[in-house]
């Protein structure tokens, strides 16, 4: 009998999931509590550590073609845009991993998943509990319905109901910040001269990322600085232009002018939870931000999600009992995703220091690691994307 997966959460981790579970011949039914699959428009960022998923699931090409691909990633200083280091990342990244690093359209990135292959997604489903009985699992709807499968993922964010079902209704952990996200006409971003890289202003406390998405239509940014954690932690607050910018006023004119040509700007706190000592128990598990929810700091967070859910069909496709392959796949990716969420916490230092002398001594490090490495990919970033979750040995 054909093993059913019941995915709780239709975004990126969930239809990814879903797309790499079908094509290996499970059954699988997605619910997602959205009425329908549109979604906010933002950047996301794909190592090679992800697109190799997408190759092995035949998307890649689709993928690729509403992509963008960076000619560089250049660290900025906030206020002069002296380029404190200047690296053909992507080219680099695919010659020495083999697949490419894309800036995707979060829309876009769901279009690709969404109609990979023949998915059954029921929308307006809103999960109240988690359901376990012997041989099954499921969920109870807020309409009183009730879903069985044999076994239950949940793909359904940082306020997880199948989250809180395992571990109890924790808050997550506000780090001190807000991000303001906004899109700018692609073409008025190459009219202000802004290159075709990914591009990071590393400033006092605060910090300022841009790039291209769906083919150079847009210009995608964001801007993290520091708030009292008043703003809603929501990808859909809206914001005001006015107030992004005095939160930037310091910065370079290149930035300011990026936020002053965008038409509207959203606010979302940034939140992330402590990594977890489980996801897996009895025939319940968890994926993507339900289970390693991170901060935006090493533009991990979709990609790891995809990682999350080729290694979940992996581990059921070689164990025969469900319940021990939701444990095998959890072994398999507690170390690493915790190691990701701490690292981007470690990120936040890094890229808002404040302190001249330590400011110093950082510029002129990233310096040094561009010319005494002629591959330009750092240890941390070999372990980052040299991760292979198609062909990498599964621990028992």
């Amino acid at each position: 009998m054909t093993t059913h997966l019941l995915i709780v959460g239709a975004g990126i981790g969930g239809l990814g999931a879903a797309n790499a579970l079908v094509r290996s011949g499970f059954r699988v039914t997605v619910i997602e509590q959205a009425k329908s699959l549109g979604e906010v428009g933002a950047g996301v960022q794909l190592g090679p550590n992800a697109t190799r998923v997408f190759a092995a699931m035949g998307l890649l090409d689709a993928l690729l073609e509403k992509s963008v691909t960076p000619k560089a990633q250049i660290a900025y200083s906030f206020d002069t845009g002296q380029e404190l280091r200047n690296v053909t990342f992507a080219e680099k990244l695919k010659q020495t991993f083999g697949f490419p690093y894309l800036h995707v359209y979060r829309p876009d990135l769901l279009e690709v998943l969404a109609n990979g292959c023949d998915i059954q997604i029921n929308l307006g489903c809103h999960v109240e509990t988690v359901l376990e009985e012997d041989g099954r699992a499921g969920v109870r709807l807020t309409s009183g319905e009730e879903i069985w499968a044999d076994a239950v993922i949940g793909c359904d964010g940082i306020h997880s109901v199948v989250r809180s079902y395992l571990h109890g209704d924790l808050a997550a952990r506000f780090s001190g910040n807000m991000a303001w996200r906004g899109l700018c006409s692609g073409d008025i971003g190459r009219e202000l001269g802004v290159p075709l890289v990914s591009a990071n202003w590393w400033g006092p406390e605060r910090h300022f990322v841009h790039y291209y998405v769906a083919g150079g239509r847009y210009l995608n940014w964001v801007g993290i600085a520091p708030h009292d954690g008043s703003a809603i932690e929501s990808w859909s607050a809206k914001g005001e232009i006015s107030d992004a910018n005095r939160d930037f006023s310091m910065f370079h004119e290149r930035v300011q002018n990026i936020i002053r040509n965008t038409s509207s700007t959203m606010k979302w706190a940034l939140h992330d939870r402590d990594p977890l000592p489980f996801w897996s128990k009895g025939r319940v598990t968890l994926l993507g931000d339900a289970a390693h929810p991170m901060l935006p700091f090493m533009a991990q967070g979709a990609a790891q999600s995809i990682e999350d859910g080729f290694i979940l069909r992996r581990c059921l496709e070689c164990e025969e009992d469900t319940a021990s392959a939701l444990l095998r796949y959890e072994r398999n990716r507690l170390e690493r995703t915790a190691w990701v969420q701490l690292g981007s916490r470690k990120n936040e230092t890094l890229f808002h220091l404040s302190d001249p002398t330590k400011v110093k001594i950082r510029n002129a490090r990233l310096q040094e690691e561009v010319d005494n490495n002629v591959q330009q990919v750092q240890p941390d970033q070999s372990r980052l994307f040299g991760y292979d979750p198609v062909n990498d040995f599964l621990s028992i």
